[in-house]
């Protein structure tokens, strides 16, 4: 009885074809368009500036609330069935290394994709579901710089004085996109740490880096060009100076590639 089923369910599928699930796939750069909760029957929207980039299977998002609070995650992704991917955060604004997992349905469309997280939080019994639309940008080239980096070290150079930044950062780099969010330290008497994020367009030829912000929590950083000397060692590991012609003074920063 066992091999009549099976006979009849390969049968099954050389006349119609098995159905299989494609895997999503949502390498590219998203502006968020709208950010709502729905929940109780009811929908309650958010203004936010946020930017979210994937790589094949990495991604950062960050954004800004008009009051100036910004919040950012990191982590990697894998496609689950057809219409939903499960995020893996291992670093974020609100819980920093603490790790968590989402599951995300996707909905995608020729400009962009709408994601649901299902039940982000159930509060007097009734669940509430987090609703993003977002818009695709435009791709530019591949380059070297293209995935997920973690910044290793982070230096001032003033003259003869040196001085070490606490700060942890993530950048990633796609199709000519740039993304970058962290926090850092600003008060060290009282442990103070400050989140920030830019997002914007780049380009590498040789050893010249140039970044344009067009959206930044840092007003001085926003619309302003960087003109950045970078030096890879291997594949896996670059730096960067940043100097400023006015004071003098050299941002040296070295990130590794996270695979």
């Amino acid at each position: 009885m066992k091999r009549i089923l099976f006979f009849a369910a390969l049968l099954s599928c050389l006349l119609i074809g098995c159905k299989k699930n494609k895997a999503l796939s949502m390498t590219g750069v998203y502006k968020l368009e709208k950010q709502w909760i729905s929940g109780g029957g009811n929908d309650s929207v958010y203004k936010k500036t946020q930017i979210k980039i994937y790589t094949t299977h990495q991604f950062i998002y960050a954004g800004m609330t008009p009051d100036s609070a910004v919040s950012f995650g990191v982590g990697n992704y894998k496609p689950d069935t057809g219409i939903r991917i499960v995020e893996n955060e291992f670093y974020s604004s609100f819980r920093l290394d603490t790790s968590r997992a989402f599951n995300v349905d996707i909905t995608t469309s020729d400009s962009g994709f709408t994601q649901k997280i299902p039940a982000i939080a159930t509060i007097k019994d009734v669940k509430y579901d987090l609703m993003e639309k977002y818009s695709k940008e435009s791709p530019g080239d591949t380059t070297k710089l293209d995935g997920l980096w973690k910044m290793s070290k982070s230096y001032l150079v003033n003259g003869k004085d040196t001085t070490k930044k606490e700060v942890t950062q993530y950048k990633i780099f796609q199709g000519g996109h740039f993304l970058f969010a962290g926090r850092y330290l600003v008060d060290k008497t009282t442990n103070k740490f400050k989140n920030n994020f830019g997002y914007g367009s780049f380009n590498l030829t040789g050893g010249d880096l140039v970044e344009e912000n067009t959206t930044a929590s840092d007003a001085s950083a926003l619309k302003h060009k960087f003109n950045i000397k970078i030096a890879f060692s291997g594949n896996d590991e670059y730096t960067q100076v940043i100097s400023d012609a006015k004071t003098k003074q050299q941002s040296i920063e070295t990130y590794d590639r996270i695979k």
